[in-house]
């Protein structure tokens, strides 16, 4: 999974443990947080694709075709 979504749901279990009452949800929720930060994006984006994802090895072939 990438961080981004393991941070998403980090911040929404801390939301709902808020919400009930629950503080151990919120240390867990503060806890995926924190491990989200610790791992890098596995996502790679190429500057002229807009956004798009690409792979390097892929982009590379394509560019062997033109």
């Amino acid at each position: 999974m990438n961080s981004t979504r393991d941070k998403a749901q980090a911040f929404t279990k801390q939301l709902v443990g808020q919400m009930v009452g629950d503080d151990l949800l919120v240390q867990e929720g503060k806890e995926q947080e924190r491990e989200a930060d610790r791992e890098p994006s596995k996502v790679h984006y190429d500057e002229h694709a807009a956004g798009r994802r690409t792979d390097p090895s892929r982009a590379a072939s394509r560019k062997d075709k033109s």
